[in-house]
């Protein structure tokens, strides 16, 4: 019984007593038939109470929900068909189990198309970095060197040929300057080949064209199946451009497989190249497979979500800019193979030099050795040779001078090669990552407690596919007025009764106490309130109803009356006090007590009574008599 209440019985008390008073004439055996009925207490025991020292303490009451403290609702990103279901409720689960799996066969065809997509940037990378800038340059050096020896020799031989007596010094010139243009002949041939087979220059625009049809390609496909997507129901006009491009598609692969076949062929063809092949070829059937899902998606691409229109149109960009960048590394190539034709034109001219300059030494010491008694006059011819080793020499300076622009270029295109091999790699593994929107996975150890789909039926970002929850810890969830909520605090220790447990009481704290006025279920404004079990029953079901009283204050070991024994008269409080008459019966008297600290079952009483004492516990005033006079005795 509450203090309200309390209220109430004294009034109905103060009544009674009245009434008594008014009827003070009544005889004696009508007073000690009242008293008989009323004052006497000869019933059942549980009328009496016994004051003894116990513990009080003081809460507030709440109804709310058990709620286990921890606990998710699954749902996905991806639109689609739900393929597997591996679990059921009430099944246990680890953190990282599959629990279900989404139809994800339309996004494992864009990572097998970024996976082409990054292997061939690797493949164009890997060709650049084998230009050999280092080699070319060693070369050019090499041929500045030889051209400056040739330039020395004629200058020798010109001022040998004004010098007397010398014909024997210029014979053995001559051989010098035959072996010197021997070598310098062998020099340049050894440069042309160099040249010649380390020229990937064609290898890198052929990589460069077909990677721009790809683009071109791919970037057609992704704007038609965006154009479906957007559409309520597929075209003939889409149907008609989807059945194209698979052709397209067809087409290229041929192409590839026709070209990589002739390259078998050739025994001259290198690894890189047939690399480079067999790459074309694996683009070109992973851009067939991408063709020919949109061509057989097409109905159901017309009914997709906002977010897989969105998912399209990203991959619209991406397939734009990868067309840029293809455009960009064709020009590349072509620059490249302009300026690797410039090298063996020039390697070229290096050799007709390098024979003529040795055919001229041949002739020159051909004709000293006939007239061995005669010094060669030819003045002239000895001219025209340093012109030539001249002109030698300014060619490979310029030669020389020009390969900083080569590698300039070549470190752009290594450059421009690396960039979209990191832009292929980024846009794989974020197509990977996309793949786990079609995976759902338990996010901590815990217990399933719903799975709301089937296979075959259809989810998307709204549907709520299954609940886990950690049932070791549960919450009782509840609200409580602006009242209250300034007396509770974290950490306070509750009582909690659960319905289907009714003879058990548990015990539990305060873990949450909101801090914003929030709207109940049933409409009312309130504070939320999170009451953590200490020890909850191992067969809670999430859901179920229960009541806890927050304990607010406690005093323990104090003389305590239960509630319902107290009577309020005149702002102050009195018990039924029962004791013994000179006759040996029982009697009870209205006795004034001072209270202190006021539980929901028992109140602090301060002055006015005993341990020992026995009073009622649910008291009818049938007398006016306090402990400040003797008790009222009827029947005497």
């Amino acid at each position: 019984m509450n203090r309200g209440t309390r209220r109430i019985v004294t009034g109905v008390a103060l009544l009674v007593t009245v009434a008594i008073g008014l009827t003070g004439c009544v005889g004696q055996g009508q007073v000690a038939q009242r008293f008989q009925q009323a004052g006497n207490v000869t019933g059942t025991v549980d009328a009496e109470y016994i004051v003894a020292a116990r513990d009080v303490s003081a809460g507030t009451s709440v109804s709310g929900t058990i709620r286990p403290v921890r606990s998710a609702t699954l749902t996905v990103q991806a639109q689609g068909e739900v393929t597997a279901v591996y679990v059921a409720e009430g099944d246990a689960v680890k953190d990282g189990d599959v629990l279900l799996r989404i139809d994800a066969r339309s996004q494992q065809n864009q990572v097998a198309q970024a996976e082409s997509r990054y292997r061939a940037a690797v493949a164009s990378r890997t060709v650049t970095e084998l230009s050999g800038l280092a080699q070319t340059k060693a070369q050019l050096q090499s041929a500045l060197a030889q051209a400056r020896a040739q330039q020395a020799s004629a200058q020798a031989n010109l001022r040998n040929s004004t010098d007397k007596d010398t014909s024997s010094l210029q014979v053995a010139n001559l051989q010098e300057q035959v072996t010197q243009a021997e070598a310098s002949l062998r020099s340049a041939k050894n440069n042309l080949k160099s040249l010649q087979d380390y020229d990937t220059s064609t290898l890198q625009v052929t990589i460069a064209d077909f990677a721009v049809d790809q683009a071109q390609l791919n970037l057609q496909m992704a704007q038609t199946r965006l154009a479906v997507l957007q559409s309520r129901d597929v075209t003939p006009a889409q149907l008609v451009q989807l059945r194209s491009q698979v052709t397209q598609a067809q087409s290229s692969l041929r192409i590839a497989e026709l070209r990589l076949q002739e390259s078998t062929k050739n025994p001259q063809a290198s690894d890189e190249s047939i690399a480079v092949l067999e790459e074309q070829i694996r683009q070109s059937q992973a851009t067939l497979t991408v063709a020919q899902s949109n061509l057989d998606n097409a109905a159901s691409d017309s009914k997709a979500s906002q977010s897989d229109i969105d998912l399209q149109r990203m991959q619209v960009q991406s397939s734009e800019v990868s067309l840029s960048n293809a455009e960009a590394n064709y020009k590349v190539a072509s620059l490249g193979a302009a300026q690797k034709k410039l090298q063996v034109a020039s390697a070229q001219e290096q050799v007709k030099q390098a024979e003529s300059s040795l055919s001229i030494a041949k002739n020159n010491l051909a004709s000293t050795q006939k007239t061995n008694d005669a010094r060669p006059n030819d003045l002239e011819t000895l001219k025209a040779q340093v012109e030539q080793a001249d002109a030698a020499v300014t060619v490979a300076q310029a030669n020389l001078t020009g390969y900083a622009d080569t590698e300039r270029r070549t470190a752009l295109q290594l450059q421009s090669a690396q960039e979209q091999e990191n832009q292929a790699a980024l846009a794989l593994s974020a197509q990977k990552m996309l793949l786990d929107n079609y995976v759902v996975k338990a996010p901590w150890d815990g217990t399933v407690l719903a799975v709301n789909v089937s296979v075959g039926d259809m989810a998307t970002s709204q549907t709520i596919l299954a609940k886990v929850a950690q049932t070791q810890s549960w919450n009782i969830e509840t609200y409580v007025d602006e009242v209250d909520i300034l007396n509770i605090k974290e950490g306070q220790e509750a009582r909690v009764a659960i319905d289907p447990y009714p003879d058990k009481e548990f015990a539990g704290t305060v873990s949450y106490l909101g801090k914003t006025l929030v709207r109940t279920p049933e409409g009312l404004n309130a504070y939320a309130l999170k009451i953590r079990l200490t020890t909850p029953p191992a067969t809670l079901v999430d859901g179920m109803s229960g009541d806890a009283t927050v304990i607010l204050s406690t005093v323990r070991a104090v003389l305590a009356v239960p509630v319902e024994s107290l009577l309020s008269e005149g702002g102050k409080e009195y018990v039924m006090l029962i004791t013994k008459n000179a006759r040996g019966k029982s009697v009870t008297t209205k006795t004034e007590v001072s209270t202190g600290l006021e539980g929901d079952e028992y109140v602090q009483v301060t002055s006015g009574l005993k341990a020992g004492d026995t009073i009622l516990r649910q008291p009818v005033v049938t007398s006016t008599s306090t402990s400040s006079g003797p008790p009222f005795m009827g029947g005497q």
